[in-house]
């Protein structure tokens, strides 16, 4: 039997329909994944980078279609959020933290301790049940290795400068210090998703031109990772810090 176009398309159009779809991009992350892994082992941080950023790009996408498109109503069955997790797991921290490993991104004395240290509270991160604020701020390091590690790869930052800021950003992940979600984040979403997108771009130019030196590009990669932890420290200390206080009072009331 024939299907016409039009019957497809009226298809695709059912919230059912849509949800399957949404659920089956984000899986989509579990192959960026398997590939990214592939070439670490492989030893190609420039296949291995490019598939980080696919299931990036693909993470930033399915969550706002799915809200969009209520995903959960019409396809209770698959559980979004457990899926996104699963995923992200592997993408966000397996790979980058075997990344820094295959291509002697750590100190020779400690490496692996440092390694594991990261996997460890990551690993606690994503089972905390207080990940994010009312406002929508991540609650300690949101397990963004796969931002952190490919920017300090291309900075060519010395072992010793690569674990430093591992053991920084992992020791505030059991901790309530704000990091920005640049696609939910209401306050300046244009700028943040601005900053994000800018510097997914210069990630991938500069490994497509490596082993050229772009200093204009060394000097984005640090803007943009800075501009995005500044914010969270703001969101931490400054005025927008007394959110947090009311939350809390209104919930022991």
């Amino acid at each position: 039997m024939n299907v016409s176009p039009s019957t497809t398309e009226s298809a695709l159009r059912h919230p059912v329909a849509k949800g399957w779809l949404v659920h089956c991009v984000t899986a989509l992350g579990a192959l960026c994944g398997m590939f990214g892994l592939m070439a670490v082992v492989d030893g190609d941080f420039k296949v291995a980078i490019v598939w980080l950023a696919v299931a990036m790009i693909v993470d930033g996408i399915d969550g706002p279609v799915a809200r969009a498109w209520d995903v959960r109503t019409h396809v209770p069955r698959i559980d979004g959020y457990t899926l996104d997790l699963i995923i992200d797991y592997v993408t966000c921290i397996v790979i980058p933290v075997l990344f820094m490993i295959r291509f002697d991104m750590l100190p020779n004395r400690g490496g692996l301790l440092i390694a594991s240290f990261v996997l460890f509270l990551s690993a606690l991160w994503m089972s905390r049940t207080d990940q994010m604020t009312d406002d929508l701020y991540f609650n300690g390091f949101p397990c963004e290795w796969n931002m952190i590690v490919p920017t300090l790869y291309l900075l060519e930052a010395s072992p010793w400068v690569t674990a430093t800021v591992c053991i920084a950003l992992a020791l505030t992940q059991l901790t309530n210090w704000k990091f920005i979600h640049p696609m939910q984040v209401r306050k300046r979403r244009v700028l943040n998703v601005t900053v994000t997108v800018a510097w997914l771009a210069v990630v991938l130019l500069m490994t497509a031109d490596w082993p050229a030196h772009n200093e204009v590009g060394k000097w984005l990669l640090i803007a943009c990772p800075l501009y995005i932890v500044g914010v969270g420290a703001w969101r931490t200390l400054g005025p927008e810090s007394a959110l947090d206080h009311g939350a809390a009072n209104t919930a022991h009331a």
